[in-house]
């Protein structure tokens, strides 16, 4: 996937978090396209990733055209694109039990 694809539309996240986030989408976007999935996948395979490396209480939403106004934790926000015309959208919800 092209590095100059890549758009940061808004974040509240470390820089570590952030490249994590990136990284996974692609990974996921590069899986749903070989095994032929849709945006759930890859909005799934996000998820998963992040409540496994950062804990409990992780949401995403992938796709087209869409409208949102989540309430998030501090520094647990990101909108991005990382294939061209397709969003990603991930926070943490406030009040999420964190992980053992």
């Amino acid at each position: 996937m092209a590095k100059n694809s890549v758009q940061i539309y808004a974040e509240d996240m470390s820089d570590e978090k952030v490249e994590f986030a990136l990284s996974t989408a692609q990974e996921g976007f590069n899986q749903a396209s070989f095994k032929g999935k849709v945006f759930s996948y890859i909005a799934d395979f996000i998820r998963a990733q992040f409540e496994k490396h950062y804990g409990k209480g992780w949401n995403v939403v992938v796709g087209r055209s869409f409208g949102a106004y989540v309430t998030h934790e501090i520094k647990t926000y990101m909108y991005c694109s990382v294939v061209p015309g397709v969003c990603v959208l991930i926070w943490r919800c406030e009040g999420a039990p964190e992980m053992a």
